[in-house]
């Protein structure tokens, strides 16, 4: 699972990945969001549920203070499982 948080807009989205099987279920009337590529700046945080979820927000930052953020991008926290989230912030390209 992943929430996407778009700042600009001031949406937060739940998100998993659609699997092959899904497409039997189109019906749901579910959107679909493309997470744009690119680089991203990653903080993992590992612990105890919930009290790992209290950290989020310091995590994200954290990475504000180390990235060149790039706000046309979604943040993302990625929910690896139970205790164990990658909180990741876009960063722009240094081209």
């Amino acid at each position: 699972m992943m929430g996407l948080v778009f700042n600009r807009q001031n949406i937060y989205r739940l998100a998993t990945s659609k699997l092959d099987r899904d497409s039997d279920h189109s019906s749901c009337g579910l959107q679909e969001t493309m997470v744009p590529g690119g680089d991203y700046l990653r903080l993992t945080l590992v612990g105890t549920a919930p009290e790992v979820y209290s950290r989020i927000g310091a995590a994200f930052n954290a990475l504000f203070e180390q990235a060149d953020h790039d706000p046309d991008r979604p943040l993302i926290e990625f929910y690896r499982r139970e205790g164990a989230v990658d909180c990741l912030v876009p960063v722009r390209s240094s081209q």
